[in-house]
């Protein structure tokens, strides 16, 4: 039968796994709210670099943005390189395998769906390593943008799409979110302004550096979506193990409390059936 001290030991392990989970609780607590505000933020700036792309193409017709058909579809699968994540790149892979064709080309960020991706015999062009906070953004960025763009310069390619998971009202969804071309039609029918807009350089030359500006801040968005709901499914999966373990400590302390008694009576026993209680 397991002893008492056996049991105490095994309700102080539970209890460090217990304290390095709620330091992680705590860890993805804080990325989450810290890329919530970084979310809104960009999301406005990408806003309003996609009017003035809208007011570039309305005073120049020669610009040319609109849609069409054939070329192949480059995706861009933001992922995690680490785990405890729960099903987080396990959802992702699995809409990627459902709406890739053989035309697609896919550029996939993080180890973790990577390897989702491969067992799903989901192929795929370029790979590169994931961030594990927002402070690595810039330098993912600088290096994601250098090889997206030797890839997307073959001119077989047209449309360029993100594939992220996105937090909204505690729920999390892959979304699939078509960046190239840009969505300008929709802004102009809204009304980008009601007047043209003051330009001193070449409506060609804003027009490049505008859509580097949306490529660059879509991309962006793209990693600070990742670490937010990277860290949403972890937080969610440490919510689970706290309870298993502090559930598993509780039977623990009820099972120590029954053999703890065991024990004290069968040493009792002992005692009175050698004798040494009455004495000599």
């Amino acid at each position: 039968m397991i002893s008492s001290a056996d049991i105490e030991k095994k309700i102080r392990v539970l209890s460090s796994i217990g304290d390095i989970i709620e330091a992680m609780k705590a860890y993805a607590g804080v990325a989450i709210r810290k890329t919530e505000e970084i979310i809104l933020n960009i999301r406005e700036y990408e806003k309003n670099v996609l009017l003035a792309l809208a007011d570039v193409v309305s005073a120049d017709s020669r610009i040319p943005v609109e849609e069409r058909k054939g070329g192949k579809r480059l995706l861009v699968a933001f992922g995690s390189s680490q785990g405890l994540c729960g099903s987080y790149n396990e959802k992702i892979a699995d809409t990627l395998s459902g709406i890739m064709t053989g035309e697609d080309s896919l550029f996939v960020i993080g180890n973790r769906l990577r390897s989702a991706l491969e067992s799903r015999g989901v192929g795929y062009e370029v790979y590169h390593e994931s961030i594990v906070s927002v402070s690595g953004i810039r330098q993912a960025l600088r290096e994601c943008i250098a090889r997206l763009m030797d890839l997307y310069g073959n001119r077989d390619y047209y449309t360029l799409s993100l594939v992220y998971t996105s937090i909204s009202e505690k729920q999390a969804a892959v979304s699939v979110e078509q960046i190239l071309p840009p969505a300008v039609g929709r802004v102009v029918s809204v009304g980008p302004a009601t007047t043209p807009p003051l330009m001193h350089l070449e409506t060609g030359i804003i027009f490049e550096r505008l859509l580097e500006q949306y490529i660059g801040v879509s991309l962006y968005r793209g990693f600070v979506e990742s670490v937010r709901s990277e860290n949403w499914y972890r937080l969610k999966s440490m919510e689970g193990a706290s309870e298993n373990i502090t559930r598993r400590i509780s039977d623990l302390d009820s099972l120590h409390k029954y053999v703890r008694q065991e024990e004290i009576t069968g040493e009792m026993l002992e005692i009175l059936g050698s004798g040494g209680f009455y004495g000599h």
